[in-house]
């Protein structure tokens, strides 16, 4: 594979007709928001790790609850605080 360089490029560009220059524009937003992205749980802090291996060992552990039963038990728990 050939290396092209900026320069290459730009006489590409120059020589395109104005019209696509709109899209080659939107094209190159594109190609930076692509091989920008990065992986969401790189930005998780030490506290949402903790929390998230907590709920992952919850689970293996069978520690869990239906939608159902984690509906009465919040319901009971706002009755009983009400109190």
């Amino acid at each position: 594979m050939n290396t092209i360089t900026a320069f290459q490029i730009n006489q590409k560009v120059n020589a395109l007709p104005e019209k696509l220059l709109q899209e080659l524009d939107d094209y190159i937003d594109f190609l930076k928001y692509k091989y920008a992205q990065k992986d969401w749980s790189d930005d998780l802090t030490d506290q949402q790790i903790k929390l998230i291996e907590k709920g992952k060992n919850d689970l293996e552990q069978g520690k869990v609850l239906s939608h159902t039963q984690a509906k009465e038990k919040i319901k009971n728990y706002i009755k009983n605080k009400q109190r």
